[in-house]
């Protein structure tokens, strides 16, 4: 058990903190890694619906201090009850760091 814990506390990670407030959303992709990185970041939101279509992004360089949590960026967005969105986050430092993860609002498939 104690060789699990302190493996999750030694590896890179990337998180979601997400807010809801009715059907607005405000999403911010956190990454904590395990030695400073001078990284490049890519988020990517694409929302269909009733509404149409939407394709969203945000990309830039960030200095991430290790073992830190850093806030790569922040977008707030309208999700309708039908709408199908995946927000996709890339962090790397073009080398040795690759971190790569999705998130959905609940209930999307």
């Amino acid at each position: 058990m104690h060789t699990l814990v302190l493996l999750v506390a030694l590896s890179n990670q990337l998180a979601f903190d997400t807010q809801q407030q009715g059907d607005m959303y405000t999403i911010v992709p956190v990454a904590t890694l395990t030695q400073d990185c001078q990284c490049s970041y890519k988020f990517t939101a694409l929302r269909s619906g009733s509404g149409g279509q939407s394709n969203s992004s945000q990309s830039g360089n960030i200095f991430i201090k290790a073992n830190e949590p850093a806030r790569l960026t922040r977008m707030s967005m309208n999700i309708s009850p039908g709408d199908n969105v995946t927000i996709t986050v890339t962090v790397s430092d073009g080398k040795d760091i690759h971190l790569e993860k999705e998130w959905a609002p609940p209930g999307n498939v």
